[in-house]
C-alpha cells in the first residue's frame, strides 16, 4: 500500500487537547489583560521532533534547551483559522504554535509545529 499523507489512524489520536487564542480583554482600569480563549477541543497525535527535540541555543548568554513537538489533528473545519501564535494546551504542558500544514491543501488532515513554553511565560 503506498504512502498516503492524508491517512490518519483513529487509534494515534489519543491525545485531547485545546487550541487557544490570545484575546484582548481590559481589566477595570482600561488596562489591556493577557488572556487566552479557547478555540477548539479535539483529539490529537503528539510527536516529538527528531533530531531538534532539544535545541541548544544562547540567550542572553546563558545556555537553554527548546522542545518542539508536532501535533497531528484532524481538519477543524472552515470556521475555524489556525495560525501561528496561538497556542496548544495539553494536560498541564503548553504549545506555541510555530507554524500550520494543512496537508496538501486538501482539509483534512492538519499539522501543527510547535514550541514548548513555560506556562508563567504568557
Amino acid at each position: 500500500m503506498p504512502f498516503d499523507p492524508l491517512y490518519l489512524l483513529s487509534g494515534d489520536l489519543r491525545h485531547s487537547i485545546t487550541i487557544q487564542k490570545p484575546s484582548a480583554t481590559r481589566d477595570a482600569a482600561g488596562q489591556p489583560v493577557s488572556a487566552w480563549t479557547d478555540v477548539l477541543t479535539t483529539r490529537a497525535k503528539i510527536e516529538g521532533t527528531t533530531s531538534t527535540s532539544y535545541k541548544e541555543i544562547n540567550q542572553n548568554g546563558a545556555i537553554t534547551s527548546q522542545v518542539t513537538d508536532l501535533f497531528t489533528i484532524r481538519w477543524p473545519g472552515a470556521s475555524i483559522d489556525l495560525a501561528p501564535g496561538m497556542r496548544v494546551q495539553f494536560g498541564d504542558n503548553l504549545y506555541l504554535i510555530q507554524a500550520v500544514d494543512n496537508i496538501l491543501k486538501r482539509n483534512r488532515v492538519v499539522k501543527l509545529f510547535t514550541l514548548a513554553i513555560d506556562a508563567d511565560s504568557n
